[in-house]
């Protein structure tokens, strides 16, 4: 789906401080359920309500799916290989891929840093998912938009009207090349050196979690049918999370920044994360007046959205399962 675009109540309101739900705010949620998580001081903290689905509550570990959240994670996988010395973020990312080439007028020239900050110029705003009885594509049928795969091919276009252009195909180059360079699958290598170090210890890439998830609903409360869309493109929107493991992500964002001795990426990577290159956009991660860094997700069914305050290191995390629910949680739940 398209990235959502979340009104002016968002950021503002989500480093809010958190009260405690009143009885009409318990009662909007029975329908669809939220998780809400904190960090303030290195402390975190978490709320919850509502239904996964019919037959069971959400609690502060029920999964849902965090849509373009998932950019994020794939932009610290990327930058785990700099770190290394396994790719340089400003080298064509053509140099690297080995099993498919980025095609299109730009195609030779879009670096690393361009796909993540969405100005390479690469088609494919964003994906649908499949149904439960679709067959799932490959990477190869989604990079090539061949097969079974309902998305178009990506390839790097001219930047005629300026820099940037929002690019869930772009995202899906970078699991290619994390691929490619690590011989290893995108999801084993991103839980490993992402996730699981930063603290996101119920996150998965898996197109079903083996963990319990929430089901999710349309904006007009109607059901998906078999509860969920599936995302074989992970990098791009695949990742299934905990508000508390959104959280976690970022706030391993800011410790990186802080120059922590455990920290997953050198402070200086961490700085050219969120250094805006244009529109407000670093690598990975959106950037605002504060400065804040951010990202929001939309799949069929989940909302979400997950900011840090550079200045404080406050980190709010929400997430739903119901498309258009959370913008009534940002306002109501997260406001002073």
């Amino acid at each position: 789906m398209n990235r959502r675009k979340f009104n002016s109540v968002g950021l503002a309101t989500i480093l809010a401080h958190l009260p405690r739900l009143t009885l009409a705010e318990t009662a909007v949620s029975q329908r669809h359920g939220y998780q809400v998580a904190a960090i303030n001081n290195g402390l975190l903290t978490a709320r919850h309500n509502g239904m996964a689905h019919s037959q069971s509550a959400v609690d502060d570990e029920t999964l849902f799916q965090v849509g373009s959240c998932s950019k994020t994670a794939t932009a610290l996988a990327v930058m785990t290989l700099v770190r290394d010395g396994r790719v340089d973020l400003d080298m064509p990312v053509n140099r690297y891929l080995t099993r498919w080439q980025l095609p299109g007028p730009r195609g030779a020239v879009a670096t690393i840093a361009e796909l993540m900050s969405h100005t390479a110029g690469t088609t494919v705003h964003g994906f649908a998912g499949y149904g439960p009885t679709d067959k799932l594509p490959t990477l190869n049928d989604i990079l090539t938009g061949r097969g079974v795969a309902n998305s178009d091919p990506i390839l790097a276009q001219r930047r005629i009207f300026g820099r940037f252009r929002y690019s869930g195909g772009g995202t899906m180059v970078l699991q290619s090349l994390i691929e490619d360079i690590t011989g290893t699958d995108f999801a084993t290598y991103t839980t490993n050196e992402v996730l699981r170090p930063v603290g996101a210890s119920h996150a998965t890439f898996a197109i079903t979690p083996t963990r319990p998830f929430a089901y999710g609903s349309y904006e007009n409360g109607q059901a998906l049918e078999g509860g969920y869309m599936r995302h074989p493109e992970s990098a791009a929107a695949g990742l299934w999370a905990t508000a508390s493991d959104l959280a976690n992500l970022f706030h391993g964002v800011l410790q990186a920044l802080a120059g922590a001795r455990h920290a997953i990426i050198p402070m200086a990577l961490a700085e050219r994360m969120v250094t805006p290159v244009c529109r407000k956009v670093g690598l990975g991660v959106f950037v605002s007046a504060g400065p804040t860094i951010s990202h929001e997700g939309r799949n069929f069914g989940f909302d979400s959205i997950v900011a840090a305050d550079l200045n404080t290191g406050q980190v709010r995390a929400v997430v739903t399962n119901r498309n258009g629910a959370i913008e009534s949680y940002t306002e109501q739940l997260l406001a002073h």
